[in-house]
């Protein structure tokens, strides 16, 4: 299977704090972290309050297992 189905419950991934507040809603709750969408890796800054992506960029997608 080329990619097996996690064991863990949850999958954490770590959230980098950005110092700079939403250009939205102004709130201070803005993260830089990966995830994975249509397109394929993404690194993104985002507001975790309103959602407002601030920046995405085309990743290298991880190697399996690795964090």
């Amino acid at each position: 299977m080329e990619y097996p189905q996690p064991q863990e419950l949850t999958i954490d991934e770590p959230l980098e704090p950005v110092a700079k507040p939403c250009s939205q809603c102004g709130d201070d709750a803005v993260y830089r972290y990966r995830l994975v969408n249509y397109r394929g890796w993404l690194r993104v800054v985002k507001c975790r309050s309103c959602l407002h992506v601030e920046s995405s960029e085309l990743i290298i997608a991880p190697p399996q297992g690795v964090s």
